[in-house]
């Protein structure tokens, strides 16, 4: 009997952007199997039907696991172009119910260290635009990058040992530069008119970069590191090399990777780089040192990979790249790419260490010249479903000559109560197994 009176309307599609296959639902599917879709939903629509004002609380709720077990995400009335957005760990849908339920999936936008807003006339006045995270390209804002005045307020994420917002008259955080240092004791700072102040822009300020120093991690628990202190790498490693350019070798207690011009990993473009990349789940973070030279051969760094569609890279780029030798944090994601961030001043350190965190659906990037006092190099959201690949990479971009990177060493780090859960449930199944064991064996008596 079909539902006279719909709450909802849902589009399911099996590819990302509302493409390929599609069906309409309006009542709960224990399978998918049911209607043809074969667990292969990657975008989703929800309408608010003719019933919906009856109960607004009515979400359709997804699982990954047929007749409505497993993980779950609800969603409300909306458009889900891909659902790796909304949520990380959730590979598929198998069922889907109807259900009044008051939470949702979506993803945490992560820490604020300050507030920004800014304005296109003088003493703010004009079109307003607020920014809590580094913005590349001030297009995205409208306005035609006129900024004129702009306040800075301390965020809820504020760090203890202060941050600096740094105004660049270019894009992707070139040319000059103002910086506005915020301090413990600051709650905001005002600048009614740009004029007024030493650095001119013109009131054309092209791309705006927020940073902060932590000392902390929650990530403090080591639970894996290679050395490559000897003539093999440690178990579980995988070297991907798709054009043979490239090479790596374990020398003097370094990893050292050889890159051949030309070789890129750029989404849709390029991802001849060779890398060596390893499985890993859950939240985490995982860190490496490059020794410098006085030469700035070095380009590469930390990658943490799902497939050609999505996948972020922090690297050190080489002294011959337009960047000169600073930190380039980014994101490619579903046919696009997006500059994170920007680690500026760490060119000539001796050594650079480099930091990728994930929180959930939440990725961040740091560097620093001692590993003690991190540099935040820019956030962002991206789901990625269980498991990913993480590990080093190395690049010769372009026209730019071939490469030489060494990393010390690679570690990954979890927090200390994850791995306690992790050892509890090891244990759990461990005592499990002994037990069916045992059964078995009373049996076969």
């Amino acid at each position: 009997m079909p539902v006279v009176n719909p709450h909802l309307i849902v589009e399911l599609y099996e590819g990302w952007g509302y493409s390929g296959k599609r069906a309409v639902l309006m009542r709960p599917v224990p399978h998918l199997d049911e209607i043809g879709m074969m667990d292969r939903v990657f975008s989703v629509r929800v309408f608010k039907g003719p019933g919906y004002r009856m109960s607004p609380n009515v979400k359709v709720v997804l699982y990954d696991q047929p007749m409505f077990q497993g993980n779950r995400l609800a969603l409300g009335p909306g458009a889900y172009p891909n659902l790796q957005d909304v949520v990380k760990r959730f590979r598929t849908v198998q069922s889907i119910q109807f259900e009044s339920v008051m939470d949702t999936g979506g993803p945490e936008w992560g820490e604020i260290p300050v507030i920004i807003e800014v304005y296109a006339g003088a003493n703010f006045t004009g079109r307003k635009a607020t920014i809590i995270r580094d913005m590349a390209d001030a297009h995205t804002i409208g306005g035609n990058n006129i900024i004129s005045s702009f306040k800075i307020y301390k965020g809820p994420n504020f760090p203890k040992q202060g941050a600096r917002v740094t105004f660049y008259e270019g894009l992707d955080f070139s040319g000059t530069a103002l910086p506005i240092m915020m301090g413990p004791a600051d709650y905001v700072k005002s600048f009614p008119d740009l004029k007024l102040l030493p650095q001119s822009f013109d009131n054309r300020i092209s791309s705006i970069q927020i940073e902060g120093w932590t000392e902390k991690t929650q990530f403090d628990t080591r639970i894996f590191e290679d050395a490559f202190d000897g003539e093999t790498l440690a178990q579980g490693w995988e070297w991907v090399d798709p054009n043979g350019g490239g090479d790596w070798r374990s020398e003097q207690g370094f990893l050292r990777m050889n890159v051949e011009s030309g070789q890129d990993l750029w989404f849709g473009a390029n991802y001849d780089a060779p890398r060596l990349i390893r499985q890993m789940t859950g939240d985490f973070a995982i860190e490496t040192r490059l020794p410098v030279e006085a030469a700035l051969k070095e380009h590469g760094g930390l990658l943490v990979w799902k497939n050609e569609h999505r996948f972020l890279r922090i690297d050190k780029t080489c002294g011959a790249h337009a960047w000169g030798g600073d930190v380039r944090f980014e994101r490619h994601q579903w046919r696009t790419s997006e500059l994170l961030g920007r680690g500026a001043g760490m060119r000539n350190a001796n050594n650079l260490y480099l930091r990728l965190e994930r929180n959930g659906d939440v990725f961040t990037g740091f560097a620093s010249e001692d590993g003690q006092k991190w540099l935040y190099c820019g956030s962002t959201v991206m789901g990625m479903s269980e498991p990913v690949h993480v590990g080093l990479y190395a690049l010769a971009p372009g026209n730019v000559p071939p490469t030489t990177t060494r990393f010390d060493f690679f570690r990954v780090y979890r927090r200390k109560r994850d791995v306690a859960l992790e050892q509890r449930e090891q244990e759990r199944f461990r005592r499990q197994e002994q037990t069916w064991q045992y059964r078995r064996f009373i049996r076969e008596l």
